[in-house]
């Protein structure tokens, strides 16, 4: 990747830029300004989160807003209400507040002497989603907007359901968002207060997850959060993520096959993370993409992006079924619009073993699959934060081997899908609260299992999410289950594989008892969405190599690593997954400010025992400057029982040696079809 030094404009920085909201709150942002933009005005681009623009995300915010105000945008780095040096108390789950504060934040923006009046914004993950939902609300002041990585309904996509079954990385999550709000504002910059702030936020801070075990249907609790007109978007949206990032990618095809407003499309083969620093690659020149739609919808110059196909693509093909890779083989392709008339169904039959287009005689198959089931399913979002870690959903054969599955004859020719699988099952289980997992893969002709997608129901949820339901065992009915979207070649002599699974551990929390499923071949099937290749254009622009701005001046101290280990006690049956994370410790040289973190994720279960599954997770954060340092130790556990989960959580913050605050939390909640 190439750092960028000299740019056409020159321009300021302010670390401590402050803006007043209404009922009093003032929030904390950073503000780069080009040269001139007293006296000549200049479009703002703007990217809100809650992840701390002082320390944690410095040098990366750096590498990006140095690089749009050199091409002469004013760009700010807002921290939002209760985060960062920001003051108040932040709210769960991006809301209404959030939105009410942002747009606010647009207003005072467009009343400065060095703003046009114009405002863009973006942000990947939680600012992708924040870009979005200002968007839905529709300021005048808000010109074009690219998300990232983003949920524009955090119940259907994201980190807390799939389907309607619960997440485990829900708790992760929830773990994160947890320590990350004890985390102190910096004296430096906010002065003698930091410390009542401080308590404040610590006084206030919940578990997360207990939000989400709360609300365990599609109620109104993420409808408030969520974008249920995409026709109140106004301005242009260029939706962005990466197939391996499948617990956001849905939103992209969501957002362009609903809105009115002008739209581009971008899906690599990348985790969660911005596509110039995308893993697995290709990377791409995002920040130059990103110049060309601004500058497009913010300056009027002619950037030839709105003359291109608006959804670009990228199509997998014989990619490793290992944990991580570098580069995804493939290519880029492009369709005019969304839905593409280049895309039809083709449908196949589940019949006995097999899949094949027309149906042979029913049969009726029984099977409950063992609760370890999914260890080679890789992490919900890959994040690569700090650096290969073993993420990526691995050889799927043990899997498989544990899995009622059906493939295909070895194809004849290629076969290639753009869009989202659809299974439709016809099916009974034994139990009133059971669920299903599916999975697409890709078999090659030495046997590697590749896991092109998959999906996920809770089939509580069968009528609806917004209804679930008890199941009556024993009763037939037909259930249809959405793949996550995947674009992806098959190769001649390759043979399609789905595996049927009634567990999928550790990506979902266990049903409260051993599920037996049957499943009627011959009236079973599987729509996959076929691409013509031959209707693509001739010739694709390609994207720019990837470039970034000079990063703030950061010392490494201890290096950061992500480990990923199993334990099998095969005389107990219990199967741990634990998880290592740390960015190490590091010092932000212009602040004199070292920053350390790690945290701890833990997943066990007992064979044949789904009552035993524990997750357990750890954060700490370490802050240090001269004779100030502090820490915070947060912690959750969840378990179960037939009927509820138990959730213990607890905090403690340290000033020095001395433990300045600590709380417990315990609740036990109804399961509700989980």
């Amino acid at each position: 990747m190439k750092t960028v030094k000299d740019f056409p404009n020159s321009f300021s920085e302010t670390e401590d830029c402050w803006i007043p909201l209404a009922d009093g709150t003032r929030l904390a942002a950073k503000l780069w300004l080009p040269a001139g933009s007293d006296k000549r005005p200049v479009p703002t681009l703007l990217e809100a989160l809650p992840y701390r623009k002082r320390d944690a995300y410095a040098m990366r915010d750096s590498q990006i807003h140095r690089y749009f105000a050199g091409h002469g945008y004013a760009t700010m780095r807002l921290d939002l209400r209760g985060s960062g040096d920001s003051g108040g108390v932040q709210e769960n789950f991006g809301a209404v507040q959030e939105q009410d504060d942002t747009i606010e934040v647009l207003r005072w923006i467009a009343r400065q002497p060095w703003s046009d009046g114009q405002v863009g914004m973006f942000g990947i993950s939680w600012g992708g989603y924040q870009a979005i939902q200002v968007a839905f609300r529709a300021p005048p002041e808000l010109k074009a907007v690219i998300p990232i990585s983003f949920a524009t309904d955090r119940y259907t996509y994201g980190q807390v359901y799939r389907g309607g079954a619960l997440l485990q990385r829900a708790i992760r999550w929830s773990s994160q968002i947890f320590g990350y709000k004890s985390r102190p504002p910096d004296p430096a910059l906010v002065g003698d207060g930091w410390r009542e702030m401080w308590m404040e936020r610590l006084e206030h801070v919940e578990p997360m997850i207990a939000n989400i075990l709360q609300n365990q249907s599609h109620n109104e609790f993420w409808k408030a959060r969520a974008i249920t007109d995409f026709k109140r978007i106004k301005c242009p949206v260029y939706a962005i993520s990466g197939w391996a990032d499948g617990s956001y990618v849905g939103s992209v095809f969501e957002t362009i096959s609903k809105i009115d407003a002008p739209w581009k499309a971008l899906v690599g083969p990348w985790g969660h993370r911005y596509s110039h620093i995308g893993l697995p690659g290709p990377a791409i020149g995002f920040l130059q993409e990103a110049l060309r739609w601004f500058d497009h919808w913010m300056r009027g110059r002619d950037t030839g992006i709105m003359k291109e196909p608006q959804l670009r693509a990228w199509i997998a093909e014989d990619v490793p079924a290992r944990t991580y890779y570098d580069e995804s083989p493939g290519r880029w392709v492009t369709e005019p619009t969304w839905p593409s008339a280049a895309i039809s169904a083709k449908r196949l039959v589940l019949n006995p073993g097999k899949l094949a287009s027309t149906a042979e005689a029913a049969q009726a198959i029984t099977f409950c699959t063992p609760q370890t089931l999914g260890l080679d399913g890789g992490e919900l979002m890959p994040w690569f934060l700090n650096g290969p870690s073993p993420d990526m959903p691995g050889d799927q054969r043990a899997d498989d081997g544990k899995s009622v599955v059906f493939d295909s004859a070895p194809l004849g020719a290629d076969v290639e899908i753009l869009g989202a699988p659809a299974v439709k099952l016809d099916i009974a289980v034994d139990r009133p609260a059971a669920f299903v997992a599916v999975r697409l893969c890709d078999v090659a002709p030495d046997g590697a299992s590749k896991r092109v997608t998959y999906g996920i129901l809770n089939l509580t949820h069968r009528r609806g999410a917004e209804r679930p339901a008890p199941l009556q065992p024993g009763e037939r009915f037909t259930v249809d289950v959405p793949l996550v979207e995947a674009g992806y070649r098959f190769k001649a002599g390759h043979r399609i594989r789905l595996a049927i699974s009634t567990t999928y551990w550790p990506l979902i929390w266990p049903s409260p008892k051993p599920v037996s499923l049957t499943l009627h071949t011959g009236t079973s099937t599987l729509d996959l969405p076929l691409r013509d290749a031959a209707q693509e254009a001739a010739e694709i622009p390609a994207f720019a190599e990837p470039e970034v701005a000079t990063a703030v001046r950061r010392t490494v101290l201890k290096p950061g690593s992500r480990k990923r280990t199993f334990r099998t006690d095969p005389l107990s049956g219990a199967v741990t997954v634990d998880v290592a994370d740390t960015p190490g410790r590091y010092r932000l040289d212009d602040i004199n400010l070292e920053v350390e973190s790690w945290s701890t994720e833990s997943y066990e279960v007992v064979e044949g025992d789904p009552l035993s599954a524990v997750g357990d997770f750890t954060w700490t954060w370490i802050f240090e400057r001269d004779d100030w340092k502090v820490r915070t130790d947060s912690r959750i556990r969840l378990t179960s029982t037939k009927s509820d989960f138990v959730l213990h959580a607890t905090m403690d913050a340290f000033e020095g040696e001395r433990r300045v605050f600590s709380r417990n939390y315990d609740y036990t909640i109804l399961r509700r079809g989980n």
